[in-house]
Order: C-alpha cells, then sequence, then structure tokens
C-alpha cells in the first residue's frame, strides 16, 4: 500500500511538471524588441523633402514597465528667392513606457502604452546665398552662413503595439512635443531639427508608424 501511494504521488508530481510546458498560456517571451519607423517614407514627400531613418530598441525589465531608446538620422534641403538652407544630423530620444493592457495570458504581448522622453540632436546647418533686404539702403548677399547647435526636447507619448504573429508586431504612437532651448542659434533659427521637426515653433506634434521583432532571449 506505501509503494502504491508512493507511485501516485509521483505521478501527480510529474503531471505538474508537465502540465505548464503543454499549456501555451504559460508561456511568455522576454528580449529586445527593435523597430523601424515606417513612417519616415513620408517624410520624401512633404515639402522639403527630409530623408531619414529610425531604430528603436525597447525592453520589458519590469512587468508593463519598458524602457526606450530611439535613435535616428535626418537631412533637408530647401530653397527661395532669399537663400538655400540645409541641415542634417543625429539625434536620440531616451524615456520609458508603461503598458495598461491587461494582461490576459502570458503568452500575449500586446500594449497599450503612455511614456515620455528626452530628445538631443546634433546637427550642423548652413545657409547660402542670403539677401538680406536693407529697406531704406540697397539689399545686401551674404555667401554663407553655417553653424552646429544642439537642440533638446521633451516629448509626452502615447501608443499601441499588436503582435500580429510571434514576435512581430506593428505599432504607432502620437507625441507632443516641448523645445527646450528654442534659442540653440541666435543668428539663424534652425529650419529642421533632426527628431524633432520644424525649429521656428517650441511647440510640436508628431507620429510614428514602425515594424518591430522581438527577439526571444528567454522563455518562462
Amino acid at each position: 500500500m506505501k509503494n502504491i501511494s508512493g507511485y501516485i504521488f509521483k505521478g501527480l508530481f510529474l503531471i505538474t511538471l508537465i502540465q505548464p510546458l503543454n499549456g501555451q498560456d504559460t508561456l511568455r517571451t522576454f528580449g529586445p524588441r527593435v523597430g523601424i519607423d515606417l513612417s519616415r517614407i513620408a517624410f520624401l514627400f512633404t515639402d522639403p523633402a527630409e530623408i531619414s531613418a529610425e531604430l528603436s530598441v525597447d525592453v520589458e525589465i519590469y512587468k508593463n514597465i519598458y524602457p526606450v531608446v530611439e535613435l535616428g538620422y535626418s537631412t533637408t534641403s530647401t530653397s527661395s528667392e532669399q537663400y538655400h538652407y540645409s541641415a542634417g544630423g543625429m539625434y536620440g530620444r531616451f524615456g520609458a513606457d508603461y503598458n495598461h493592457f491587461p494582461v490576459t495570458g502570458q503568452s500575449k504581448h500586446h500594449s497599450i502604452t503612455t511614456g515620455f522622453r528626452y530628445g538631443i540632436a546634433l546637427f550642423t546647418q548652413q545657409a547660402e546665398d542670403i539677401i538680406i533686404e536693407g529697406g531704406y539702403w540697397d539689399d545686401y548677399m551674404l555667401d554663407s552662413y553655417e553653424s552646429s547647435p544642439t537642440g533638446h526636447w521633451i516629448e509626452l507619448v502615447g501608443g499601441l503595439k499588436t503582435e500580429v504573429v510571434p514576435n512581430f508586431f506593428l505599432g504607432w504612437s502620437v507625441r507632443y512635443k516641448i523645445l527646450m532651448n528654442p534659442e540653440m542659434d541666435p543668428l539663424v533659427t534652425p529650419q529642421m531639427i533632426p527628431g524633432y521637426g520644424r525649429g521656428t515653433t517650441d511647440r510640436a506634434f508628431g507620429f510614428s508608424y514602425s515594424i518591430l521583432y522581438k527577439i526571444p532571449l528567454l522563455i518562462r
């Protein structure tokens, strides 16, 4: 009788070990999620056109908390009767998102998030053939002007990410941006700050649409 009860106990113990391995909802993958902002393609058709690319990385380090790094490059140029202007450089955004989507199963990775970013842009701008209206006196021309300002801003971000197939996501976000140093260049106001937008305003909205892949480093 003692041997029979021992076998029953061992059998129940094995069942408790095997059952979580077979239940799909007991699985949850952890690892960095890498994304590319597809909305950058639309900037090729704006006036002036902007050539840019952006890569993002986030990871869930604690339940529903995702530190985020976004890195990119942007360049643009425009001409008018009074000047020719070009600007380009690198930018980065650093912050975190919080997921408000209720976890319905450990294998579900959809998210509805709000968060913040600190943004910084290191870029150069150049203006050529600048015509300055003299009013009473004749107009006069400056050959060129070049500077390397640094832009700083903060963002409030809201977004959604949907896992369309295992580890592949589609997501979008909207952003409200506040420029912290609009007087970064006292002589020429930047027409474009990489990662922020037009430097002629200290408030801006942004939008992104991304495809992402989560690298499944850990499954539990």
